[in-house]
């Protein structure tokens, strides 16, 4: 009690040299205000809430100028009583009076974009049927705060739109006009440079959005091209924009679109990177243009510091060089670097086998030759099936479709050799394999 004492007197002080005169901030009573003011912050320092919750009521309903701490303060403070209620008048008392604190610290410390997300988050728990208001509340500070918005906002903004168009509270149009401007603040925070752990909520908070479009039914290239259609015809050199629609059209496969085709273009004039390049890679598959095609391909590996995403360049690198006769030495190499960028990694050695199998009757001039390189085929699926369980099933059906092509015990002695002897395939193949029978 003694400390609690001493604790107040040297705060009450510290009031009365700062404010001296100034009645505005202290209201009509400035001891009292004062006072409440150095026993609420006492209380509050030592985590009593519940003691804190009087002094603090005084001061905000007395002097609601005298400092920004009440508010931020009062959120804890009105939490505890929240969660402590048993009675549901009550709860619903103290989260009226939640919602009267931001609307007062707006009114008497400004910050109105930041505070209304904040209320606005508070307001979703505190209301949950109420989640068209809350959406509006987001909404708002969006607007307000813009690309200086909290990533905690932008989140739960668009959680709550989703789950808003769950009941049609908002047109498919609206969903995605909601998801381009959250993706859209997004690029912009991680183009501008922050630290690590701030670029990783962003990043995180970017996932999830895309996970909840993914999954809500909204996302077909039917609904999302003729928003971002209208996107792009608005501000055709808005970068942050540009990445949203060429990032998510491309994931959804929505790149025979001709507003893919645009922003993939207008991207790379204004903001060479992986992503424009990768987008004109897949323009240039689209329209059967190789060269191309593998240009920027290499260029958005090479711009790429992501190593899963360097993976993922190279195996849609091997996949398309994969389909000319001639580039499958290549496309073997391009595999194999997916490899080393994405480790134990099981679909490059599918398309390894793959490929190997398809070869099989230009890589072997006779049908025992040829069941070498089937063996060479199903090492390759067994391989996938060791280092990536998520694969197991594919590389399963593998196995067993060309197992079938195997030699059979008496074609491997009638030409003079045994199983388990090794023997190296020729043509651009060039593999030595384990001799193994059906």
């Amino acid at each position: 009690m003694a400390f609690l004492l001493s604790g107040i007197l040297l705060t009450f002080h510290s009031f009365a040299q700062e404010t001296e005169g100034n009645t505005e901030k202290y209201g009509s009573n400035p001891e009292s205000c004062k006072s409440n003011l150095s026993l609420y912050i006492e209380y509050n320092k030592q985590k009593n809430y519940d003691d804190a919750y009087q002094p603090w009521s005084m001061v905000f309903r007395e002097c609601p100028k005298s400092s920004k701490n009440i508010y931020i303060h009062g959120h804890v403070i009105i939490w505890n009583k929240i969660n402590k209620a048993i009675d549901q008048a009550v709860k619903t008392k103290f989260a009226d009076t939640l919602m009267l604190m931001y609307d007062k610290q707006i009114q008497n410390f400004g910050e109105e974009g930041k505070v209304t997300g904040l209320k606005a988050i508070d307001f979703n728990k505190l209301y949950p049927a109420k989640k068209t208001d809350a959406l509006k509340m987001f909404d708002k500070s969006l607007q307000l705060e813009g690309n200086n918005s909290d990533v905690t906002v932008i989140s739960a903004l668009f959680k709550t739109a989703n789950d808003v168009a769950k009941v049609n509270g908002i047109t498919d149009e609206q969903y995605l006009e909601y998801y381009y401007k959250c993706s859209e603040i997004i690029s912009s925070q991680l183009t501008a440079g922050t630290d690590s752990s701030i670029k990783s909520k962003l990043q995180s908070a970017q996932n999830n959005i895309d996970i909840l479009l993914s999954n809500s039914g909204k996302a077909s290239c039917e609904k999302m091209v003729p928003v971002f259609t209208k996107k792009f015809e608005t501000n055709k050199n808005d970068i942050p924009g540009l990445r949203t629609i060429v990032k998510f059209l491309s994931k959804q496969e929505c790149t025979d679109s001709k507003v893919f085709a645009d922003a993939s273009e207008q991207l790379h004039k204004l903001e060479p990177s992986s992503l424009s390049s990768h987008a004109l890679a897949q323009l240039f598959v689209k329209k059967n243009d190789y060269s191309n095609a593998v240009t920027y391909y290499l260029q958005a590996i090479d711009m790429e510091t992501d190593a899963a995403k360097k993976a993922q360049y190279y195996y849609e690198l091997a996949l398309v060089s994969g389909t000319k006769p001639e580039q499958l030495n290549s496309a073997r190499s391009y595999a194999y670097k997916a490899i080393e960028f994405r480790k134990n990694w099981g679909k490059p050695y599918i398309l390894i086998g793959t490929l190997y199998a398809q070869s099989a009757k230009n890589c072997g001039e006779n049908a025992f030759l040829q069941s070498m390189v089937y063996i060479a085929a199903t090492d390759k699926f067994l391989q996938a099936k060791t280092v990536d369980r998520s694969c197991s099933e594919e590389a399963g059906k593998n196995i067993a479709s060309y197992s079938s092509y195997l030699p059979l015990k008496e074609d491997v002695l009638a030409n003079k050799m045994k199983e388990g002897d090794t023997f190296t395939i020729g043509c651009w193949i060039n593999e030595t394999i384990k001799i193994r029978v059906k």
